[in-house]
């Protein structure tokens, strides 16, 4: 199974509080830690862990950051050779986590602005060689868009997860294959100001009539909702003791794309990938958060036992 991750690569500063902050208040931080992040790189980490072999496209600042996230991937079995060393310092997250879980973040982009088109075109035959191209949106829209133009043209399959939430160009919907957006994300890509279970299969039926293949609506605690052109259904969440959810959605993401590429069926694929993130949000941290396969099957085995 080979993957293409393009995306973002960064440095992640962690703040463990009481409680997220409101405006105006100044909070005491009781734990504090750096992590290697960023959406693409988290993805791609997620990817290999679970038995994929796994290529990161993406940009670093030639700087300590730059140099210690590459390593850090290396060391996961990625192949980073197509990572781009730019100018501009390394990418950084400013992550708040508070006592249930809940987090906010802020992105300072740095080197991901760097990853232009020209770059991911040097890669076209490793990204007509993969299973499924992922893409987020913590780089610039505009490679973005070239990139799942330039897979679509080549025949690879394409996983969007449109993180952080922005509007996208209507062109670009009926070229994607799968995409993964939260409730926030969705509410923007269909202008619907508030997701409720009500209105979820309306919003979500927005993207398809646009053109998109499949949708899977990540919703927390809540599980999952799926919707095609011929069907759709919700998947319930696995009960877990949640202490972090950072990284939860490209947890969900990579497993999704590891069962799917295992041709596993489509209930078995969300079951799966709601397992990935389940156990994703009982550790801190992005990347040393997430599950190695063992783990994933483990806990899936466990479930059913108790079955």
């Amino acid at each position: 199974m080979k993957f293409i991750v393009i995306g973002s690569i960064n440095m992640d500063f962690n703040f463990k509080v009481s409680h997220l902050p409101l405006k105006g208040e100044t909070l005491k931080v009781t734990a504090f830690k750096t992590t290697p992040g960023g959406k693409g790189a988290n993805q791609a980490v997620a990817l290999a862990r679970l038995g994929g072999k796994v290529m990161m496209i993406g940009a670093v600042g030639s700087d300590e950051a730059g140099i210690s996230l590459k390593k850090s991937l290396l060391q996961e079995g990625i192949d980073i050779k197509a990572i781009k060393d730019v100018d501009t310092p390394t990418g950084n997250a400013f992550i708040t986590v508070d006592e249930k879980g809940n987090n906010t973040i802020l992105v300072y982009p740095g080197a991901n602005g760097g990853l232009d088109s020209k770059w991911i075109y040097n890669f076209t035959d490793e990204i007509k060689e993969a299973s499924y191209i992922l893409l987020q949106l913590e780089i610039p829209l505009c490679t973005v868009i070239d990139a799942i133009e330039l897979s679509h043209k080549i025949g690879t399959r394409i996983i969007l997860n449109p993180a952080p939430a922005q509007k996208l160009p209507k062109e670009i919907f009926p070229q994607i294959n799968i995409l993964t957006p939260n409730e926030t994300e969705l509410a923007l890509l269909t202008g619907i100001d508030v997701i409720t279970e009500d209105n979820i299969v309306k919003a979500s039926n927005i993207l398809i009539e646009k053109g998109v293949h499949k949708v899977v609506v990540t919703l927390g605690e809540k599980g999952c909702f799926y919707i095609d052109r011929e069907n759709h259904h919700f998947v319930k969440s696995f009960k877990v003791d949640s202490v972090d959810s950072t990284a939860a959605g490209d947890a969900f993401t990579a497993g999704f794309a590891i069962a799917l590429a295992e041709k596993r069926s489509l209930n078995d694929a969300l079951k799966f990938a709601s397992a990935v993130g389940a156990l994703t949000v009982t550790k801190t941290g992005a990347q040393e958060s997430l599950p190695f396969r063992a783990d994933v099957e483990n806990f899936l085995r466990m479930v059913k036992n108790e079955e």
